[in-house]
C-alpha cells in the first residue's frame, strides 16, 4: 500500500489551467474517487499520477518520494482506461502476461501470477479466450486483472464503467469495491457519476475548474454539501431562499416565505444574511391537505419503480421536488402538504 501526495499541482493547456494549484493526499489502501463534470481536471489530475501528462508546477510524491521526474513506465502504476485498451490479437491469458514479460518475470511466475489473478476476478476458465469473445463486464475484469497481475504501488481507473449497461454496471461497482478490499490497494477512480463516487468511496473529492470544491466521505458530501455548486451536482437537490433570523443551539433559524425552519449548519451566519437551504427530495414527506406542513399543489408525477417524484408547487410560486416510496398515486391538481425533515436539511456556505 502506498500514500500519495500532491502539492501545488498546476497543468494548463493553453491560457487556462485544467488543474489549478491542487493539493491532495490519499492515504495507504484507501479508496479515492476524483468527481466532477467534464472539464473539471479529473482525469488530467489521474494521467499526472501515472505520469502521462507532466505538470506545469507542484510534485506528486509516493510514500514520500517525488515521483514527478519519474517517467510512467518506472512508477509502478496499474491503470484502467475506459476502453479496457485490450490487446485484441492476444488472449486474456497473453494481455495478463505482457506487462509481466516486459519486467522480465521468469515464465514459471508468470503462469502463476495469471492463473491467481484471474481466479480473483472471476474469470479462471478464460485464459485462452480472445476479447472479442467476452462480453463487456468479462473485458472489464480482464483489463482490472492486467493492471493488477503486475501488482502494482497504486491502482488508476478512468470512467471505467462508461461503456456498460446500466444493471452492468451496478454489477461492477461492488465487485470493483470488493476487489480493492481483498487488495488492499491504494486506488483513484475517476468519474462524473456521483453515484458510483458515492458508492465505491472512502472519500469523495469533488471538482471543478481544475479545483477541490469538496472533499470528504460519501455521506459528508451528499448530506452536507459545502456550496450550490456541489450540492446541485451531487444528487438532486431543492434549494430554499431566506434570511437567516438567529441561532438555536448551533443550528441556524432561517426565515422562508412559508415560515420559520431550524437547521443544522456548519456555522451560523448573522442575523439578517441571505441564506440557502439544501433540501433533498427524499428528506421531504408528503402529507394530505389540510395537515401540518406548507400547503402546495402537485404539478407533476414521475414514476420510477419503487420511488415517485412528485413536482409541487408552493404557496407563492416556487416549486419543491418530493421524492416517495410508490404507494397510492397522488394526481397533479392534488392539494398536499409538503413537511421537511429539518434534522436533513443543511445550511449551504457563501
Amino acid at each position: 500500500m502506498t500514500q500519495v501526495s500532491i502539492s501545488h499541482l498546476t497543468k494548463s493547456f493553453g491560457a487556462a489551467p485544467v488543474v489549478d494549484d491542487l493539493s491532495l493526499t490519499i492515504d495507504h489502501g484507501e479508496f479515492v474517487s476524483l468527481l466532477g463534470p467534464s472539464g473539471c481536471g479529473k482525469t488530467t489530475t489521474l494521467r499526472m499520477i501515472a505520469g502521462f501528462e507532466i505538470a506545469n508546477s507542484g510534485t506528486i510524491a509516493f510514500d514520500g518520494v517525488d515521483v514527478s521526474p519519474v517517467p510512467a513506465e518506472k512508477r509502478d502504476i496499474g491503470m484502467v482506461f475506459q476502453n479496457y485498451a485490450l490487446f485484441p490479437h492476444m488472449t486474456v491469458g497473453q494481455n495478463l502476461a505482457f506487462g509481466l514479460e516486459m519486467r522480465k518475470v521468469a515464465p514459471a511466475e508468470i503462469a502463476q501470477r495469471t492463473a491467481r489473478v484471474l481466479d480473483m476476478v472471476q474469470l479462471g476458465g478464460f485464459a485462452e479466450r480472445y476479447p472479442a469473445q467476452l462480453s463487456g463486464g468479462q473485458q472489464q475484469r480482464v483489463a482490472l486483472a492486467r493492471a493488477l497481475v503486475i501488482e502494482p504501488r497504486i491502482l488508476l481507473l478512468d470512467e471505467p464503467l462508461a461503456n456498460l449497461d446500466a444493471k452492468l454496471r451496478e454489477e461492477m461497482r461492488g465487485f470493483i469495491r470488493d476487489l480493492q478490499k481483498r487488495v488492499g490497494i491504494t486506488t483513484v477512480y475517476v468519474t462524473h457519476d456521483q453515484a458510483e463516487a458515492l458508492s465505491m468511496s472512502d472519500r469523495v473529492v469533488v471538482m471543478f475548474g481544475g479545483r477541490i470544491a469538496q472533499q470528504g466521505a460519501p455521506d459528508a458530501i451528499y448530506d452536507r454539501p459545502a456550496s450550490r455548486q456541489v450540492a446541485g451536482f451531487v444528487g438532486q437537490v431543492n434549494i430554499l431562499e431566506g434570511m437567516v433570523s438567529g441561532s438555536d443551539g448551533g443550528r441556524a433559524v432561517v426565515r422562508l416565505p412559508q415560515g420559520e425552519i431550524t437547521v443544522p449548519a456548519a456555522s451560523v451566519p448573522a442575523a439578517g444574511s441571505k441564506a440557502a437551504i439544501a433540501m433533498r427530495p427524499e428528506a421531504v414527506a408528503l402529507g394530505a391537505a389540510g395537515e401540518p406542513g406548507w400547503a402546495g399543489t402537485v404539478v407533476s408525477r414521475q414514476y420510477g419503480g419503487n420511488l415517485v417524484d412528485y413536482k409541487v408547487e408552493l404557496a407563492g410560486g416556487s416549486t419543491v421536488h418530493v421524492q416517495c416510496l410508490s404507494a397510492t398515486p397522488v394526481a397533479p391538481g392534488t392539494a398536499v402538504t409538503v413537511r421537511p425533515d429539518q434534522s436533513r436539511l443543511w445550511l449551504l456556505g457563501a
